[in-house]
């Protein structure tokens, strides 16, 4: 029989851990970091993998790690073995995929083509953690067999490269995690494609991300982000009216659609879209064709991903220009007089960062007006409703959200069966052998 428990994300927005086991087999679908407050002191020399379990930051899960001499029960008191055992990532974002550096040498991960290529690239650059997992690229509407567990990749719509549902197939069950999902992004039939599988699929549990509840009236599902394009128009009715000034925009380096977005609106403006080199490194690797301009200044070792100016110059001709910068580099701002700097969920990611206030001082200590020109990389209440209902599966477990609860009674309200599980607790579809610990679904 199929059992499944989480291991976080039942309320949080990230850290979603899903296990699923059978006799045969063990697969554990996302494995990201959790942030859940300041960590504890290290009194006894651990390891930073043994000190990220006992924060809580990493799941405790038996079986997994390699903690030789580590605190007795700290990851848990099962002794079984697993003769085969996976994890598969369903999105490059460190909050589904942080957790892989602390890995055991060997450990079997699968994600998609493009998640895969994106995390080399990231690697190369410095810009992520290597690990000493051994990474197997999956093609779309491929199937991965662990022992009698069978997961299948799904394309899907997130602001990142490679994002994908997983179906997930046992003998007695049938399982998708969503992953982060949008409908307001540049290939919303993505998304569309697998949730019409899923509804002819019938799954009996659906695992939905739930972003979008996390904030706003629990009456009001029908609020919506932005879309992607809305942002470029923003963008272009910018350019249009600002002639003189200097703009700087500070991207999420893995939204790889919206930085090739934003230079080609760039470009169609009669400005040159100049970005930093790690930035141009990681857009040409996907899209080869770009004519790229480069900050000498960020340039490295090696060749640069496309003809370089310098920061003097691009000071000397403000209004010929927008300059892509991150955090790291806000010091750029003081070549310039004035300017518009357009935060597009870049780092710092909001106002609980710390560095933010940092960011707003020194835009207001060099006469830069703020522009937020992000947009959500979630889909909106109204539309995670909608996929619930469509796909209509056994029941659904609304998690990846701060209000679980609320999108729990949304889910009621509509007809479509929710449960609310907790973490570290199996579940499972059939009831399960009397004397056995294991909650049962009623569908």
């Amino acid at each position: 029989m199929t059992r499944y428990r989480f291991w976080g994300g039942l309320d949080t927005i990230g850290g979603n851990i899903v296990e699923i086991l059978t006799e045969q087999a063990r697969v554990i679908c996302d494995f990201g970091l959790s942030f859940t407050g300041d960590p504890s002191e290290n009194t006894e020399e651990r390891s930073l993998t043994e000190q990220l379990i006992i924060d809580g930051s990493l799941p405790a899960i038996p079986g997994l790690y390699d903690t030789e001499g580590f605190l007795s029960g700290a990851t848990g008191s099962e002794t079984d073995e697993f003769p085969e055992s996976a994890i598969f990532i369903s999105h490059l974002h460190l909050d589904h995929m942080g957790g892989l550096p602390h890995l055991p040498e060997g450990t079997n991960v699968y994600l998609s083509r493009e998640a895969f290529r994106l995390y080399n690239m990231l690697v190369e650059l410095g810009e992520e953690q290597p690990a000493k997992v051994s990474l197997h690229p999956v093609d779309d509407g491929e199937t991965i067999e662990i022992g009698d567990i069978r997961v299948t990749f799904k394309p899907s719509d997130h602001d990142t490269p490679g994002s994908s549902a997983l179906f997930i197939e046992t003998d007695d069950l049938r399982m998708i995690h969503s992953g982060d999902l949008r409908l307001t992004g540049s290939e919303p039939g993505k998304v569309i494609c697998w949730v019409k599988e899923a509804e002819e699929w019938q799954p009996d549990v659906l695992l939905l991300e739930g972003t979008s509840f996390s904030s706003g009236r629990s009456g009001n599902p029908s609020a919506s982000p932005a879309t992607e394009e809305a942002l470029i128009e923003s963008l272009e009715n910018l350019l249009q009216s600002e002639s003189e000034d200097i703009i700087i925009i500070n991207p999420y380096i893995r939204n790889i659609e919206r930085m090739k977005e934003v230079a080609e609106a760039v470009e169609r403006n009669g400005r040159t879209m100049v970005f930093e080199e790690t930035y141009a490194k990681v857009l040409a690797s996907f899209h080869l064709d770009l004519q790229l301009t480069v900050l000498e200044e960020t340039v490295g070792e090696g060749e640069p991903a496309g003809k370089t100016v310098t920061l003097n110059e691009v000071s000397k001709k403000p209004g010929r220009y927008v300059l892509q910068s991150s955090y790291p580099n806000i010091r750029f701002l003081e070549a310039f007089d004035k300017g518009i700097y357009c935060h597009s969920n870049g780092e710092p990611l909001g106002s609980y960062d710390s560095r933010f206030a940092d960011m707003m001082q020194h835009l207001d200590q060099h006469r830069f007006s703020f522009m937020d020109l992000g947009t959500s990389g979630h889909a909106s209440q109204a539309d995670l409703l909608a996929i619930a209902e469509v796909i209509g599966a056994g029941v659904t477990v609304p998690w990846h959200t701060l209000r679980p609860e609320v999108f729990h009674q949304e889910l009621q309200l509509i007809g479509v069966p929710p449960i609310l599980p907790e973490a570290q607790i199996w579940y499972g579809k059939e009831k399960a052998e009397e004397g056995a610990e294991l909650p049962v679904h009623t569908y």
